[in-house]
C-alpha cells in the first residue's frame, strides 16, 4: 500500500521525488570518491612551521620598533603626539629613552595637576616595556626551537635526513610520543610567553600620557597577531600529533575544496581568503565578524541548510555596519600607518562579502536548475541540521 511504499523507501506514484545532492550537482566529491578516502592532512607540521616562521618575524618587528602606544604628552601646556616603545618614546620626532626620563628615586605617583607630562608616567612605561620585552624574548627563543623540530617532522615522510634524525633520537631514548609532546611543548610554552606578555604591557602601561587616553600600536597589534597564529599552530599540532581528532572527517573536508570546481571552489577561495584578511586586521583590533564565514565554509562541507540561512542573515545585517564604517571613517591621509592598512583590509572583505553573497545565490540557482531532473543515483535532499 501507500504507507508501506513511503516507509520502505520504494518508488511509486505518491512518493515526493527527492532532491539531488548539493556537492553532486556543484562539482563537489562524489560518493564514489569519499568511500575510496580522503585528502592527507600530513602538510599541516610543514604549513605551520611556515606560518611559525612569519610569527618570528612579526616578534622580531615588534620587539625592535617603538610603536607599542600612541598618545599625547603635555610640554609647558602643550600637546605634543608621542609613540612609546618598550624602551623608549619619540615626542615630536625626538627619541628619548626611558632612563632619562624617569631616573632614579622618582616616585610612581602620578599628581593630578602638571602642565607637562610628569616623569611617573615614564617610569610606568619603563616598567610594563621591561617586563613586556622580557617575556617576548622568553616566547621568541623557543619558538625557534618549536619551527625547527616541526619542520622536521613534516619532512620526516619525504627527506632521508630528517627521517634519520627522528632516528637517532629514538635510538637516544626519545620515544615518538616523547618527541611529541617537547614539540607541542615547545609550542605551548611559547603561547604562554606571548600571553603573559601582552597581558603584563596591556595591564602595566599607563592610561594616559598627560592629554587624553592611549591606544596601542602597530607593533602591539603584531605581537597579537603572532599570539593569534601561534594559538591556532598549536591547537592544530597538539589535535594532530596526540590524535584529538577525527582525521578522517578533516581529510573528507580538505577533499571537498581540492575537488570542487567552478561557483563552490570559487566560495571556497573567497572564504577562505576573508578568514586571512580578518586575521590581519587583528593588528589594529579584533572582529567578531571572522567567526560569520566559518559558517559558509561549514554548510559548503555538510550542504545543512541552517547554516546557509545563519550566514546569508548575519552577512546581510553586518552590511549596514560595514556601510556606515567606511563612509563615517577620517581621510585617509590623516590616518597612521595602522589604521590605514586595517582599512584598506575592510574595504576588500566589504566587496568579498558582497562577492560570496553573489556566489552563494548563482550556487542555488544551480541547484534548483538541477532539482527538476533528480536522477535515482543519488536522490536526497540537502540535510538539515538537528
Amino acid at each position: 500500500d501507500r504507507l508501506t511504499t513511503l516507509v520502505l523507501g520504494s518508488a511509486g506514484p505518491f512518493e515526493r521525488p527527492m532532491a539531488p545532492s548539493t556537492k553532486l550537482r556543484t562539482g563537489a566529491r562524489s560518493d564514489e570518491v569519499a568511500e575510496g578516502g580522503s585528502a592527507s592532512l600530513d602538510f599541516v607540521p610543514l604549513a605551520c612551521a611556515g606560518t611559525g616562521l612569519l610569527c618570528i618575524l612579526f616578534v622580531t618587528i615588534s620587539l625592535g620598533t617603538h610603536e607599542w602606544v600612541q598618545g599625547t604628552v603635555l610640554q609647558n601646556g602643550q600637546p605634543v603626539e608621542a609613540f612609546v616603545g618598550l624602551g623608549s618614546v619619540t615626542m615630536g620626532g625626538v627619541k628619548s629613552s626611558f632612563s632619562k626620563l624617569c631616573p632614579k628615586g622618582t616616585k610612581h605617583a602620578i599628581p593630578p595637576h602638571f602642565t607637562t607630562t610628569p616623569a611617573a608616567v615614564w617610569c610606568k612605561c619603563e616598567a610594563a616595556g621591561t617586563v613586556g620585552a622580557w617575556l617576548l624574548w622568553l616566547a621568541y627563543l623557543p619558538l625557534w626551537a618549536a619551527v625547527v623540530f616541526t619542520a622536521i617532522e613534516g619532512l620526516a615522510g619525504v627527506a632521508p635526513q630528517a627521517k634519520g634524525f627522528k632516528a637517532q633520537l629514538v635510538g637516544m631514548g626519545l620515544s615518538q610520543r616523547v618527541q611529541n609532546l617537547g614539540l607541542i611543548g615547545c609550542w605551548a610554552f611559547s603561547w604562554l610567553c606571548l600571553f603573559l606578555g601582552l597581558l603584563a604591557y596591556a595591564g602595566s602601561a599607563p592610561d594616559t600620557l598627560g592629554w587624553g587616553t592611549v591606544n596601542f600600536e602597530a607593533s602591539f597589534g603584531l605581537a597579537r597577531l603572532s599570539f593569534l597564529i601561534v594559538t591556532i599552530c598549536t591547537a592544530v599540532l597538539t589535535a594532530k600529533l596526540l590524535r584529538l581528532w577525527q582525521e578522517e572527517q578533516f581529510g573528507e573536508a580538505l577533499g571537498d575544496f581540492l575537488e570542487s570546481r567552478g561557483v563552490r571552489r570559487g566560495l571556497y577561495l573567497l572564504l577562505f581568503a576573508q578568514l586571512v584578511l580578518f586575521l590581519l586586521v587583528s593588528i589594529a583590533n579584533l572582529e567578531w565578524q571572522a567567526l560569520i564565514p566559518l559558517f559558509a565554509l561549514y554548510y559548503l562541507d555538510t550542504d545543512k541548510a541552517n547554516f546557509l540561512v545563519l550566514y546569508v542573515t548575519l552577512s546581510a545585517m553586518t552590511l549596514l555596519f560595514d556601510m556606515m564604517r567606511l563612509t563615517g571613517e577620517p581621510r585617509w591621509a590623516y590616518m597612521d600607518g595602522k589604521d590605514a592598512f586595517a582599512e584598506a583590509v575592510y574595504v576588500v572583505i566589504f566587496f568579498i562579502k558582497l562577492a560570496v553573497l553573489g556566489l552563494l545565490g548563482a550556487l542555488k540557482r544551480e541547484e534548483n536548475k538541477a532539482s527538476q531532473y533528480p536522477t535515482a543515483a543519488d536522490a536526497r535532499e540537502p540535510e538539515i541540521a538537528e
